[in-house]
């Protein structure tokens, strides 16, 4: 499932490195190219808030196949784009389908036992984040010796091979819940009103969350233009040096499993402060580019799997509703940190983007400084069992 969910990521990663190759291509600005990651998210956000709680409603695995088969056909479409609208209006769907990732994770939270969860949490989240990392180097890789259309056509692919596997392995389970789809998603506005942890861990997550889609979404601008005037192909090995940030989700996820998640989250938020606050002397020496990304991946995970696994806790038969709500607000994040990450781009350049990084983060700053931080309280029932 870790591996699955990986691969299925990687959907919503490859356009980033390939943005300036866009511009290029369809001959347009870089603000209009940014559109192409920006709707990827948006269409993710679309996915997280109207299909992803179906997983509470159909049985997972059903709904996991089923979306691979629709990500295989929009990942074909935007290999065939022939202008910009095209492959933005493609991208949307792209995010949409790849939301199937986020039925993964509460799925393997429901088959793992009580005492081990965080670290099935972990081990889920180390997946997603190499399938982020290594999906932007693949594409680098790719469209830098084949074309960037065949970065999509190896998507196409491993959709349709994943979508067959998955369809034979994935183990079936009973859906928890039995209402319509409308009481279905009446419950997550009861859920948002009757749980303060998931509120307060999704103001933490989205502001986040739009830190680090500010950097990515402007990295690839930044690399391409004096002093480093990097490659398409160098520009996507930036993904591999995050990759501290899987390497220790499943540590993480041990020690929320032992202690209480405030002190990761702690010290994720004082990671990512430290990388940005070194990324503003980016353009010195490429050494400071790659301490900011791993200072702000390894950073994120240390935040966002306490914040996962502390919502899991919560109600067992409404974690697929939990984690829609939790992870639209985390991706509505990202994509405000994308806009204003290409806002601030081209507005004042990289320092900008800093400075916009730094303020968003400040505002999880004070979320988590909050007493009622890491107290679950009573959970009271909600409709639709």
């Amino acid at each position: 499932m870790a591996t699955g969910c990986a691969i299925l990521v990687g959907n919503i990663y490859y356009c980033q490195p390939l943005l300036g190759e866009f511009a290029r291509s369809f001959g347009v600005t870089d603000k209009t190219a940014a559109l192409v990651n920006i709707f990827t998210q948006t269409g993710y956000l679309l996915g997280l808030f109207f299909i992803v709680p179906m997983g509470d409603m159909i049985r997972r695995n059903r709904v996991i196949v089923r979306m691979h088969w629709f990500a295989a056909l929009t990942m074909l479409a935007s290999a065939l784009a022939t202008n910009i609208t095209w492959m933005i209006i493609a991208s949307l769907f792209v995010g949409i389908a790849t939301t199937a990732c986020q039925v993964f994770i509460p799925f393997a939270a429901q088959l793992a036992k009580d005492e081990e969860r965080g670290k099935v949490v972990g081990s889920m989240m180390g997946g997603l984040l190499t399938g982020v990392l290594l999906s932007r180097t693949l594409s680098g890789f790719v469209a830098q010796h084949f074309g960037w259309r065949s970065v999509y056509f190896v998507g196409t692919g491993l959709m349709v091979v994943m979508a067959i596997i998955l369809s034979a392995v994935l183990p079936s389970e009973e859906p928890s819940f039995k209402g319509t789809y409308k009481e279905l998603m009446k419950s997550l506005w009861e859920l948002i009103k009757t749980q303060p942890v998931i509120r307060q861990s999704s103001l933490i997550g989205a502001c986040l969350f739009a830190a680090v889609s500010a950097f990515w979404a402007t990295l690839a601008f930044f690399l391409e233009t004096p002093p480093y005037g990097y490659s398409l192909s160098v520009i996507g090995l930036f993904g591999v040096i995050g990759a501290g940030g899987a390497l220790v989700s499943p540590l993480v996820g041990r020690m929320i499993d032992k202690r209480s998640p405030l002190i990761p989250i702690r010290i994720g938020i004082g990671l990512m402060i430290l990388g940005y606050l070194l990324l503003f002397k980016a353009d010195q020496t490429v050494l400071i580019v790659i301490g900011g990304v791993i200072l702000l991946d390894v950073g994120i995970q240390c935040a966002h799997i306490p914040n996962l696994a502390r919502n899991y806790s919560l109600l067992p038969e409404a974690r697929t509703r939990l984690n829609t709500i939790y992870m639209t607000s985390y991706f509505i994040g990202g994509t405000l940190g994308s806009s204003l990450g290409s806002v601030a781009w081209n507005a004042a350049g990289w320092k900008g983007v800093c400075g916009t990084g730094l303020a968003l983060i400040s505002i999880a700053v004070i979320a988590v400084t909050r007493e009622s931080l890491g107290k679950v309280g009573a959970t009271p029932p909600i409709p639709g069992k």
